[in-house]
């Protein structure tokens, strides 16, 4: 099973990346920051992991949804800031030409590839758009609904709102330390909007609004069964 590295300095593998970054100085003769996710390191830290039984804390599996589609969705949204950046310019007066012409189209094409895969790929992913009301034609719904299937697969409402940060923090030191996934509350963003326009409600999605969806789609993936197993789901 392939597997992606997800260590993070912040929980307790930045000591265990420094014990074992003396041995890789020992075999190379120098050491960088950038080295944490040098191959040597991460077997040794994936070697101590797997003897302590505990290897989810620093490794997430890697499942077919993800090897098909992260790339697009990475893809997309590399466009779609090109595609922001030109739209501010022409905002500004700056002649742009058919720039933005062209890459609305290139915008709309990987949206619809991306679509396309998750249909494919991700069990049941039609039965969920019908549970949440979606039409098959709504190109920036359903790509913010596969976006959001792949980066968050928990289906704990509560793990869910703290992973895409769906919460207030308290003061200025808090709001600097908050941390969530941006690329799926960026989905979430595009599914929600999406759900808002067809009811008519014409304003950009609230907190309230984020989550009253995200716990719509938590409801729909223990409707269809994606509740744990083989595809990276999990409570």
């Amino acid at each position: 099973m392939v597997r992606e590295s997800t260590i993070s300095l912040d929980h307790g593998s930045g000591r265990r990346l420094e014990r074992f970054r003396e041995d890789l100085k020992a075999k190379i003769g120098r050491v960088s920051k950038t080295d944490k996710g040098d191959a040597y390191l991460l077997w040794k830290v994936y070697e101590l992991s797997l003897s302590k039984n505990n290897t989810h804390r620093y490794f997430r599996l890697l499942t077919i949804v993800d090897v098909e589609l992260r790339p697009l969705l990475m893809k997309e949204q590399m466009l779609y800031k090109n595609l922001q950046r030109i739209q501010n310019a022409s905002i500004v007066g700056i002649d742009v030409g058919s720039d933005a012409k062209v890459l609305e189209k290139m915008v709309k094409d990987v949206r619809r590839e991306i679509i396309d895969k998750a249909i494919e790929t991700i069990p049941r992913f039609t039965d969920i758009v019908k549970y949440l009301g979606l039409d098959m034609d709504d190109v920036n719904g359903l790509t913010g609904l596969a976006g959001l299937l792949v980066y968050d697969k928990s289906t704990s409402y509560q793990k869910s709102v703290k992973y895409l940060g769906l919460y207030k923090a308290k003061g200025r030191d808090g709001r600097k330390m908050k941390r969530y996934n941006h690329k799926a509350q960026r989905h979430l963003i595009m599914l929600t909007s999406s759900i808002l326009w067809k009811r008519g409600e014409c304003h950009p999605p609230r907190y309230r609004d984020l989550r009253k969806i995200l716990k719509t789609v938590i409801e729909a993936k223990k409707h269809v069964g994606l509740a744990g197993g083989g595809l990276g789901y999990k409570p």
